[in-house]
């Protein structure tokens, strides 16, 4: 028996395959999937908060060692966690940063590129793979911009937001440059290349990240409102400094 859940969702839906889940929460939020034996699921090592005890818990390295080590390389974890049930249960992920987790319908062969930590959760007919920017330069000096992770379906996947999810389409040709730190997520189709701040006195005095992501479409641009970064900045400003 499914324990009932103490408050009602945010969100409540079924996915294509037919597994029911719910979000809940609008700060820091919670995904709830309902499992049975048509049903399962993966995530990173260390991704799932709790579960049913009718749930089955396995560990592996999904698509072998090769995969495995990209996706540590990627900063992500080399192993997977499957979850599975020969029964029903449900299973819990929780967003590691306030915002929101959305969830992405992919048909067979569709795919998605995200930040390497927006990753949650996903039924287990979804592929996970690292991937990397079309220009190797955009890596070394771009930090998070050279390794990102690549969801192809068919199936669905949950990712997380930092913040609220602003999502743009962007035209064939059309550009926008955006702090790399609020890079969610984006098509395929899209072009990711990184850009230098322009002016000596704009790297100097700015106070702005000395490069941006250059998004240059066509296709469509999820954009994070909030970022670890600059949090991490404004709360070590009321950390006491030592000898202080």
């Amino acid at each position: 028996m499914i324990p009932d859940l103490p408050t009602p969702p945010e969100e409540d839906g079924v996915t294509r395959s037919g597994m029911r889940y719910r979000i809940m929460g609008k700060v820091q939020p919670t995904v709830i999937l309902d499992l049975d034996s048509r049903h399962g699921v993966f995530t990173d090592a260390g991704g799932m908060s709790w579960m049913t005890p009718t749930i089955n818990m396995s560990t592996n390295m999904q698509g072998g060692l090769l995969s495995g080590l990209a996706r540590a390389f990627s900063g992500a974890t080399a192993f997977l966690i499957q979850l599975n049930t020969s029964t029903q249960g449900h299973v819990a992920f929780c967003a590691d940063f306030p915002g929101k987790i959305v969830p992405l319908e992919l048909d067979a062969g569709e795919s998605i590129v995200t930040h390497k930590h927006a990753f949650v959760c996903a039924e287990q007919s979804v592929e996970l793979a690292v991937t990397f920017t079309r220009r190797f330069g955009a890596g070394l000096i771009g930090g998070d911009g050279f390794v990102l992770q690549k969801l192809t379906g068919p199936g669905t996947a949950f990712v997380e937001m930092d913040g609220d999810a602003l999502e743009y389409h962007l035209g064939a040709g059309e550009s926008m440059l955006v702090e790399p730190g609020h890079v969610a997520m984006f098509d395929p189709s899209v072009d990711f290349s990184i850009e230098m701040m322009k002016g000596l006195r704009n790297l100097l005095f700015s106070g702005e990240s000395m490069f941006f992501a250059k998004l240059t479409g066509p296709g469509r641009v999820w954009l994070n409102s909030m970022t670890v970064s600059k949090l991490a900045h404004r709360v070590g400003e009321y950390i006491p400094k030592a000898g202080g």
